[in-house]
């Protein structure tokens, strides 16, 4: 059934948010970060620990959040969350201690709980019942499409010793490595936004990801963190690297056997 005019309104604008709001606060970190610590005097572990704390809020608002949403409440929700983000990065060019900075980008969780995939794929969901699955490729591709991010960390580990044998070895591994995790990652947002109506229940889709939330935050938020203790001037994030790939590998077995569950007919409850 092909959209009509309304629908794909929807779309296009839920689109066009996400692109504003991931470029101008989930990305941002990584541009500011070390400004950051030029103009506050405090290392990498400090400042990472601002988006920890990011990601952290953001959990915990996610099942808040996903009630709201499950209850008809979704344009109050996110069009609120734009308004925090708008009034956060104002605020954040006025920050001048770590207290400061940690208060901004607490603020600036909450309001990617309310305005970031999780709640645009439960909207998208409610909106199209019959149609969520439509952009999506056959449950395999789903096998396939996880295992593209721990191969691209694979290659980006490798290209220090493959650039000391050779250097276009050792730029077809950065190469493949932008390649591999971009597309990864950038597909697994489908494969996250649909996860919990394919294999527990899509009535109540934005509770059911709020209620994932707070292991979620856990992982999140003790990621930069961590990445930003095992950084170092000589290694750089080799072994924060090497940490992420591990998990990775262990996140695929895990969507494996849920694949696997679902498929024999026994679905994975909460």
């Amino acid at each position: 059934m092909a959209l009509d005019g309304r629908a794909r309104r929807l779309i296009l604008w839920l689109s066009l948010a996400q692109l504003v709001t991931w470029g101008s606060v989930f990305y941002t970190f990584a541009l500011i970060i070390e400004p950051i610590e030029r103009d506050l005097g405090v290392g990498r572990a400090q400042s990472s620990l601002a988006f920890s704390l990011a990601l952290l809020a953001e959990g915990l608002c996610a099942y808040p959040v996903g009630r709201w949403i499950d209850r008809g409440h979704e344009r109050a929700v996110m069009a609120g969350g734009s308004v925090l983000v708008g009034l956060c990065l104002g605020a954040h060019s006025l920050v001048t201690s770590l207290a400061g900075l940690y208060a901004v980008w607490t603020l600036l969780g909450v309001a990617m709980a309310a305005t970031l995939y999780t709640p645009v794929f439960a909207v998208v969901t409610r909106r199209f019942p019959d149609d969520y699955r439509r952009a999506k490729v056959v449950h395999l591709t789903n096998r396939l499409i996880p295992c593209l991010v721990p191969l691209g960390l694979a290659a980006l580990l490798l290209a220090p010793w493959a650039a000391g044998r050779n250097n276009g070895l050792g730029l077809l591994c950065l190469v493949l490595f932008v390649v591999l995790y971009g597309l990864g990652n950038g597909m697994m947002t489908i494969v996250r936004g649909t996860a919990i109506a394919q294999y527990v229940n899509r009535d109540y889709v934005a509770s059911l990801n709020g209620a994932l939330g707070l292991p979620l935050a856990l992982g999140r938020a003790a990621a930069p963190l961590a990445l930003g203790v095992l950084w170092s001037q000589e290694a750089g994030y080799r072994y924060g690297l090497w940490l992420l790939l591990g998990l990775s590998s262990l996140a695929i077995v895990a969507l494996l056997l849920a694949q696997r569950r679902s498929l024999i007919g026994r679905p994975v409850r909460l």
